[in-house]
């Protein structure tokens, strides 16, 4: 372990802190729920919940709105507030991760490696069930967990059209009224079902071929598999949804037998797949369309979990740092991680649209997953732009990269690298 530290030039006081045979004070975080068109949603009343249940107050946390810290040993899953999904916990560092894609209601976000579906939470709770969020992760188990959380925080609802608040005519509405007036019946118009103000989907699907737009169909390509999705789920009951089934699965059966012919996807021991590199670049070379593209994209990479105290913590023996060491920190496996960290970011990128923000993530502190994926990123890609991070009241630190931060366990927050890229348009020629 200590020789993958200085290979990846991670500091040790940056896991632990000045004093080296203890490590930092750990806190754990949890986030109050916004609820949707409440100006005045009673956060205080849930803080004096969580107080009276755990005997201990919640400290505010001043520079991440509705954050707060407990000590770690507080057994949040017995406070009635996180049972009825009033509050969630979430890292404070993946917290600010997510706080950097500036999510705004409307937005469509995707969230490339979801799971276990903290984060997902969070981009739900700021859009306010306006826009749609879009969960990706190549492990099915771990998705398990998401979908739970999906309906945990009630993120299936709001499924009222977008535009069922207008209140001006249609063309097809005047020509009607037109038509009455005149003494003639109006003209039958075809009903056209108004796109869903809300949609939340989980795919299981691997991130690097990922090319489903916020407002494309699954079914349109093969290696995805839809496990929710709030807008078929709004439509259960009908004989369209009958019908779309019977079609899907048809469908589904003939991209099974396909799916005989092609590379069949494998798993590593840390259960992240690898589908091959001529499907994954057959796929890229494909994208999503110009005018389907996500407004914010999070990629928070698998990486080694070196920068992760509770990942560390749970090696509390000889036998299980041993079987850390040899299944994440081999020669073999940190090479399959960065080649997946290449991958991952790349694909993000190429989904997001112009102007749009992708913020790319890890928990470990390697200079090799982190600050190298950004600059090779950057150097080959024209258009990506880094944007510098705001530090000022952050208990960070600025990374080997200018402009990218990193937080450390040595400062009370679970280790995050963090960079925010933003797309340029493509130049026009004339």
């Amino acid at each position: 372990f200590l020789a993958f530290l200085d290979a990846h030039e991670i500091r040790r006081s940056d896991l632990l802190g000045s004093d080296a045979h203890a490590p930092p004070l750990e806190q754990r975080y949890f986030r109050v729920k916004k609820h949707k068109n409440v100006e005045n949603d009673d956060a205080e009343k849930v803080i004096a919940c969580v107080a009276q249940s755990l005997g201990t107050p919640p400290t505010p946390v001043p520079w991440l709105p509705r954050f707060y810290a407990l000590p770690a040993a507080s057994p949040l899953a017995r406070v009635d507030a996180y049972r009825a999904g009033e509050i969630y916990g979430i890292d404070i560092s993946s917290g600010f991760a997510v706080s950097l894609l500036d999510v705004r209601p409307g937005d469509h976000v995707l969230d490339l490696c979801c799971a276990p579906g903290a984060k997902l939470t969070m981009i739900a709770d700021l859009l306010q069930l306006r826009g749609s969020v879009t969960g990706v992760d190549v492990s099915r188990q771990r998705l398990s967990a998401c979908k739970q959380l999906v309906h945990k925080y009630q993120l299936l609802q709001a499924s009222t059209p977008l535009s069922s608040s207008s209140s001006s005519s249609s063309p097809s509405q005047a020509a009607s009224v037109r038509a009455v007036s005149d003494g003639h019946p109006p003209p039958q118009q075809p009903s056209r079902p108004a796109p869903p103000q809300w949609r939340c989907r989980l795919f299981h699907a691997d991130g690097r071929s990922f090319a489903v737009g916020p407002r494309t169909e699954s079914d349109r390509h093969e290696r995805v598999e839809t496990v929710l999705d709030t807008e078929e789920i709004a439509a259960r009951g009908t004989r369209g949804l009958q019908r779309k089934r019977a079609n899907k699965s048809a469908r589904a059966r003939e991209a099974r037998k396909q799916r005989k012919l092609a590379p069949e996807i494998s798993s590593s021991s840390s259960g992240a797949a690898d589908i091959g590199q001529a499907a994954v670049a057959a796929t890229a070379s494909e994208g999503a369309d110009d005018d389907d593209q996500y407004d914010k994209v999070l990629v928070d990479a698998e990486c080694t979990h070196d920068g992760s105290v509770r990942h560390l913590q749970k090696n509390d023996s000889l036998a299980k740092w041993t079987h850390y060491v040899e299944s994440h920190l081999s020669a073999r496996e940190v090479e399959r991680i960065l080649r997946l960290q290449h991958d991952l970011i790349r694909s993000g990128f190429r989904i997001l649209r112009d102007g749009g923000v992708l913020v790319y993530s890890t928990c470990s502190l390697s200079v090799k997953q982190n600050e190298e994926i950004v600059a090779a990123f950057l150097k080959e890609q024209p258009r990506a732009e880094l944007e510098p991070i705001e530090r000022d009241g952050i208990p960070c630190e600025e990374g080997r990269l200018p402009g990218t931060i990193r937080f450390t366990p040595a400062r009370n927050a679970s280790g995050l690298f963090i960079a925010k890229i933003r797309k340029r348009a493509a130049l026009l020629l004339v």
